[in-house]
């Protein structure tokens, strides 16, 4: 069973909406609602059903069946505009055709499930091809500078009523990749789910560098989705750029 296997039924408790991310996206498209968006690794698909009720027409791609069954589950009946599909982040240039879409959103840290600056290159050229231009690509990661420069060892753990989720950190410099280390406590039954996952910890300068070897233009960065400045201490990095 896969890391977003063991946890999609669990999902939605620990990542709820984020209603800043729906506020980011409206300043960042400048709540025009006749547009097209893509969002790259859904998940349980809060995000898109959100989304939809606002813009002509929403996309959610995500490669965990189990995490895209929930989201299908939770949009039947709400919104015609809004369609799921089961693809990863290196798939987009076969599964949409050339200025597809108006904005691309990849949150949640998604981006860094790729392991290499190759695949991330990768994945901005084809979000360049399937973005019409002027188009908004939208990213969320870690911010790993800070991971890796204060000697991170982990993220606040997320608790309520119904689960706690530790999230702790293993960096492996001469390979360049972390350790993602999670317990999910099931608070009902006190079940443990454990997982590990490797990420590939993307610094802030080499994203941007691949980010503008893609064609991309007039990048800002920001260190929380309220569109503060990135600072050491900044615990997101979100990029907004213009295809």
């Amino acid at each position: 069973m896969t890391f977003y296997q063991s946890i999609s039924e669990y999902y939605d408790h620990i990542f709820p909406l984020n209603r800043m991310q729906l506020d980011f996206i409206k300043i960042a498209t400048g709540t025009t609602v006749d547009l097209s968006i893509l969002d790259i690794g859904c998940g349980t698909g809060g995000l898109c059903i959100e989304l939809a009720g606002i813009f002509r027409k929403v996309t959610g791609i995500d490669p965990d069946i189990s995490m895209l069954n929930k989201a299908k589950d939770k949009a039947k009946g709400k919104h015609s505009n809004l369609h799921f599909f089961p693809d990863g982040m290196l798939e987009l240039r076969h599964k949409f055709g050339a200025a597809s879409f108006d904005t691309l959103i990849c949150f949640g840290n998604t981006l860094v499930h790729l392991d290499s600056n190759d695949n991330i290159l990768s994945f901005l050229q084809q979000a360049k091809h399937v973005l019409k231009t002027p188009g908004k690509l939208l990213i969320q990661i870690i911010n790993y500078d800070r991971i890796i420069d204060q000697n991170i060892k982990g993220l606040p753990s997320i608790e309520n009523e119904c689960i706690k989720f530790t999230r702790k950190y293993v960096y492996h410099p001469k390979e360049n990749l972390l350790d993602f280390e999670t317990i999910l406590t099931i608070k009902a039954d006190k079940r443990e789910i454990r997982n590990t996952i490797h990420l590939y910890p993307m610094r802030q300068a080499e994203l941007l560098q691949l980010v503008r070897q893609s064609g991309f233009s007039d990048i800002r960065v920001w260190g929380n989705f309220k569109r503060e400045l990135l600072v050491s201490d900044s615990i997101p990095l979100v990029i907004e750029a213009l295809a």
